[in-house]
């Protein structure tokens, strides 16, 4: 054997990486930023410094910044359809998960492929963001301990929530010309309508639905102060995060915590600016 040669070595690895181009991501991790300039609660982007296991699966990331909430998930719900990626998790930017998260929440999805899986995360400074519909039709938040069985859940957040792709697309075949996410704030003498609400009412439209699995219990922070609001029973090593968790919020926090939701929430000016855009297009938002 001959002495190997630099040029043919780096030619080598440049093959690898251009074959390496035409391989889909299995998962791609979608975030919704308010400022690109904060720095989020975990890092999910690369294939170094994950904060989150997904090692031997394809991964991508994308995410989105300056936009309010809904016109950011229907932006990044398309780039996941796009990239031909089998799930999408979407991941809060306060949201922090266990470093285990995606492995638990891609178990429970194999097992039911036509669902959502979403992980426990809390309302800052109140109860878990998972509720369920009973029997005689109350919508109420539902208990989630770690160790309880995978339930179905009538509503929950969207910050821990692992979609299959396949369900987006068949939601897009059947009403194309609908946002997957809309906020509605004082429209029609109609109540506050989420873009959680509005997705889930969604999903079930189109004959699927959401599963939560306790055994996924994440921290819900806030990026200024590092504190957060989680089960009592978590414990702090199963979490890698960007900065240091300093300990729960309390209630002389919430005066605070509300005023910037407030302040997030759009307003009549918005609506009609998205009105315009619909159906956005991803170009659109990627020349912002």
């Amino acid at each position: 054997m001959g002495s190997p040669k630099i040029e043919t070595i780096m030619k080598t690895m440049h093959e690898i990486h251009d074959e390496s181009k035409q391989i889909k991501p299995y998962v791609i991790v979608c975030q919704p930023r308010r400022d690109l300039k904060e720095i989020p609660a975990q890092n999910f982007d690369g294939y170094e410094g994950l904060h989150i296991d997904m090692l031997g699966f394809t991964h991508a990331f994308c995410n989105i910044g300056g936009e309010k909430v809904d016109v950011a998930r229907n932006y990044l719900i398309d780039a996941a359809i796009d990239s031909g990626a089998k799930y999408m998790l979407f991941v809060g930017e306060d949201t922090v998960l266990p470093y285990d998260a995606f492995l638990k929440l891609h178990a429970t999805a194999e097992k039911n492929v036509n669902s959502c899986i979403v992980g426990v995360y809390y309302i800052k400074l109140s109860s878990a963001m998972i509720m369920i519909k009973t029997k005689d039709d109350f919508v109420i938040p539902a208990q989630c301990n770690p160790g309880d069985p995978v339930f179905e859940v009538w509503q929950a957040g969207m910050d821990a929530m692992l979609i299959p792709t396949h369900i987006l697309r068949k939601m897009k075949e059947d009403e194309p010309d609908n946002v997957f996410c809309c906020i509605g704030h004082k429209l029609e003498g109609l109540p506050f309508i989420g873009e959680d609400n509005y997705f889930y009412h969604r999903l079930r439209k189109s004959g699927f639905n959401v599963l939560c699995d306790p055994a996924i219990q994440c921290l819900h922070c806030d990026l200024a102060t590092g504190k957060y609001t989680a089960h009592p029973d978590i414990n702090l090593e199963n979490y890698i995060t960007n900065f240091p968790m300093t300990g729960e919020l309390v209630w002389k926090d919430k005066r605070e915590i509300d005023r910037r939701w407030v302040e997030r929430i759009p307003g009549e000016k918005h609506l009609e600016k998205l009105q315009e855009k619909v159906p956005m297009q991803i170009s659109e938002v990627k020349e912002k």
